[in-house]
């Protein structure tokens, strides 16, 4: 079992709840200063951090596994490291990559019930930029995602979770780990649900396709790729 699940940290939970649930996802856990949302595909989840903190506004890669000593064998034996980890909220798989990205695999609950039915077309897809989209690769390949999409360049390549989310490792000069979404429909649907929650956002049509950016509550742009169907320059590894 691997399940996509990034936790965003920030101080403005209340506004990224409007945000998230203005977007299509659905409460499933909810604790004081911590919060999970379904996705169609996928979950995420926001923790609270004080005002100004170093994690105010950072986002960490994360994933859901069902058995830990299981996955941290395989993972192992496919040529990455993890190894046990007692996190405050109970033991998980710490990975930890060239780059300085550090992630846990934590067991999943064994169940969770949303408020609501997610968008159904609404997938989480964080962004694992970095200088080296081949060791991320080797890494993502080995805790069990497998590629969708391929850049010709080498420079993207996605990867879905078989039990929900994607995940992609992106070429760039900094490190870091940005939150983001795709959508399998019209992003216009999505742009007038949050309209009517008061949250304007932008359609850019990009040469791949068409994203929607979303004001974020801690600063910047959340995107919101649709389902890519050019693939001009890209190949589908499915």
């Amino acid at each position: 079992m691997l399940r996509v699940r990034p936790i965003h940290f920030t101080s403005r939970m209340a506004d990224y709840r409007k945000l998230l649930t203005g977007l299509g996802l659905s409460v499933s856990v909810d604790n004081d200063g911590y919060t999970e949302f379904d996705a169609g595909s996928g979950r995420m989840a926001i923790h609270a951090a004080e005002a100004g903190a170093a994690d105010d506004g950072t986002t960490a890669l994360g994933f859901e596994i069902r058995d830990l000593d299981e996955f941290i064998r395989r993972t192992n034996a496919a040529g990455t490291k993890a190894e046990v980890f007692e996190a405050g909220h109970g033991t998980a798989a710490r990975i930890a990559a060239d780059d300085g990205v550090v992630f846990l695999c934590d067991p999943a609950p064994e169940s969770t019930t949303p408020e609501a039915a997610p968008d159904p077309d609404l997938s989480v897809l964080p962004l694992w930029m970095t200088p080296d989209v081949n060791s991320a690769r080797k890494i993502l390949g080995d805790i069990g995602a497998r590629p969708r999409i391929i850049a010709d360049a080498g420079t993207w390549v996605d990867y879905s979770a078989r039990n929900g989310g994607l995940v992609a490792a992106h070429q760039d000069g900094t490190t870091e780990i940005l939150l983001a979404f795709e959508y399998d429909g019209a992003l216009e649907t999505l742009q007038d649900r949050l309209a009517g929650t008061g949250i304007e956002a932008t359609i850019i049509d990009e040469n791949y396709g068409k994203s929607l950016r979303l004001p974020d509550p801690d600063g910047g742009e959340i995107w919101v790729n649709q389902k890519q169907s050019d693939l001009h320059g890209y190949t589908r590894a499915e």
